[in-house]
């Protein structure tokens, strides 16, 4: 395993091949001195403010990183986490509703879609089954 260390308090421990599984379902979150395990399906979503990366779970749990969202979405092996903006990434599997503009979670969070960003995350969203 591969400890990529940002600082003292903070860090995430990614896998080496990004949105390759590899039968892992989960990371480990390093909070002051602990290893916490964070269950992939858990993650709803990740919001960058600055230098530092929230990431918020099924259960209100937020785990704050010094780091980037690249550094995440790039470390994170899963492949329903997308990019919805340039300060979010969301589990899809919480996914609620959407419009054009922006998505409603399971924890009832409502974040923006980016311009850039609505394209690819339309097609990838509705690849599954829609309804009309």
């Amino acid at each position: 395993m591969v400890y990529l260390k940002k600082s003292d308090s903070f860090s995430i421990s990614p896998t080496l091949e990004p949105k390759e599984n590899n039968g892992r379902e989960y990371v480990f979150v390093k909070q002051n001195n602990l290893y916490v395990k964070m269950p992939y399906k858990n993650l709803v979503f990740a919001k960058s403010s600055g230098n530092y990366v929230e990431l918020m779970t099924s259960g209100q749990k937020r785990y704050i990183l010094k780091t980037s969202i690249q550094h995440i979405e790039n470390s994170l092996n899963y492949d329903r986490i997308i990019r919805i903006h340039r300060s979010y990434l969301i589990n899809i599997d919480h996914l609620i509703e959407f419009s054009t503009q922006e998505v409603t979670l399971s924890n009832g969070c409502i974040l923006p879609i980016g311009k850039h960003y609505q394209d690819n995350f339309i097609s990838l969203v509705l690849n599954c089954t829609v309804l009309m």
